[in-house]
């Protein structure tokens, strides 16, 4: 019965070529425009290697410390502060540092990075993190073994394999010593690059040394401040790096976030002598990669990609509904001699639905295809809708086989789309349905 149902089908779109190509080709769209959104919101928020534990990833970003209008500056988490309260905490478990650069996409903070055994000059921006870095990054070594504690204030490094091959042609490189503009350093580890196309992510970087071997990390930064009580003031409270955690639960979470916040609230009012009122802000993963504040919620970080993707479904299905909804009246009669044969109204919503189906599945094909050649030959731009805070310069490679090729992703938009097909296929069929078999033998009469 099935195979008869897909047969027919079949036929009927050889007969009717301009209803089958109006149909597939609105499909094939709303499940482009759809999966674009998906992908987009997937290389945010998804489990990219070498951050499969984004839905688990607390991050400590800033410092907010009152003014005396009332008001407040925002300051970054200072490493020294960062390392006392891992000391004082009972919560944290894993715990990661990683450098922030001031003016990352200016191009003369950029690094030029040499080796001995070649002529090759690569100008990149290091990513400066400590051991504890590597415990929370799922990298896959494909040479050596990341830095360990002892070696934090010594010249070493771990470079990914796409740098290696650049640099040597070849990632058999551990214990080759790389230059950072005049500064040496001998290779422990060769990494996997990551799996995102974007620059801003905790694991982007070719290059990862000890940021406690930082070659900038005090002095030469002031430079960036022009006045010396302004200069003393970032002194007291501001620092330049980043710290990572994962939470178990999120419970948990919530458990650690407090106790990150009043901890360093203590060792910041003590060191830095102030009465001054003082907020540490702990994020999720999803509030530093959509740009939200602390204060809000997942759903309502997501509502504009929710709409956008309710407009790129429902209103084409709203117009195959209308199609189908024609296309049927022209087909009483049929139903009528089905009927007066002694079909139920079950078998001929069964046929239309699989007929549906077909449709469906070729339009979804299509749409897939469109939407890997829209995205992978766009990426640079793609990625950049609906965020401000991405450009150009946070945009690395391409899209990568991981992030189009996700099944969730991808039986998520089908579905969706199977559903709102199904819907619009049924609405009209059930209406022609109500006609007696008198009325739809003689309607084209």
């Amino acid at each position: 019965m099935i195979k008869q149902f897909f047969r027919q089908a079949w036929t009927m779109m050889k007969q009717q070529k301009l209803f089958t190509g109006i149909y597939i080709a609105g499909t094939a769209a709303s499940i482009a425009m759809a999966m674009t959104i998906f992908v987009i919101l997937y290389i945010k928020l998804g489990p990219l290697y070498p951050e499969e534990n984004r839905d688990r990833m607390l991050i400590f970003t800033e410092v907010v410390v009152a003014d005396d209008e009332g008001g407040g500056r925002i300051f970054n988490p200072r490493l020294k502060y960062i390392e006392q309260l891992k000391q004082e905490s009972k919560l944290l478990k894993k715990v990661g540092v990683r450098e922030i650069v001031p003016f990352v996409s200016d191009f003369s903070h950029l690094c030029e990075i040499s080796s001995d055994n070649s002529n090759t000059t690569i100008n990149e921006l290091p990513a400066y993190v400590d051991c504890g870095y590597w415990q929370l990054f799922n990298f896959r070594f494909v040479q050596g073994r990341p830095f360990t504690k002892e070696e934090e204030h010594s010249p070493v490094a771990v470079i990914t394999a796409s740098l290696a091959e650049k640099l040597f042609a070849t990632t058999d490189v551990v214990g080759q010593r790389i230059y950072i503009d005049t500064d040496y350093y001998s290779i422990v580890g060769v990494v996997e690059g990551q799996r995102t196309c974007l620059t801003n992510t905790p694991s982007a970087g070719n290059i990862f040394v000890s940021i406690h071997h930082a070659r900038y990390y005090d002095e030469e930064r002031k430079s960036f401040y022009g006045d010396v009580n302004e200069i003393n003031e970032y002194n007291a409270f501001n620092g330049y790096t980043y710290m990572y955690t994962i939470a178990e639960t999120a419970k948990q979470s919530d458990s650690i976030k407090k106790e990150i916040a009043e901890i360093y609230s203590r060792i910041l009012q003590q060191n830095a002598t102030t009465n001054k009122k003082i907020e540490p802000r702990i994020y999720e993963y999803w509030q530093t990669a959509m740009d939200v504040r602390h204060d809000s919620n997942f759903f309502t970080a997501i509502l504009e990609y929710l709409y956008l993707l309710l407009a790129f479904l429902l209103i084409p299905a709203l117009n195959l509904c209308g199609l189908i909804s024609t296309r049927m009246s022209s087909r009483l009669a049929e139903v009528g001699v089905r009927k007066a044969y002694g079909a139920t109204n079950r078998q001929i919503i069964t046929q239309v639905l699989y007929e549906n189906m077909l449709f469906t599945a070729i339009g979804a094909f299509v749409g897939l295809v469109l939407t890997y050649i829209i995205v992978y030959k766009n990426c640079d731009w793609i990625v950049t809708l609906f965020d401000g805070k991405i450009s150009n310069d946070t945009i690395a490679q391409g899209v990568t086989f991981e992030m189009l090729f996700n099944p969730t992703v991808i039986a998520s938009v089908l579905l969706l789309a199977l559903l709102l097909n199904i819907a619009s296929a049924l609405v009209p069929t059930l209406l022609a349905l109500k006609r007696d078999i008198i009325q739809s033998l003689y309607h084209r009469r």
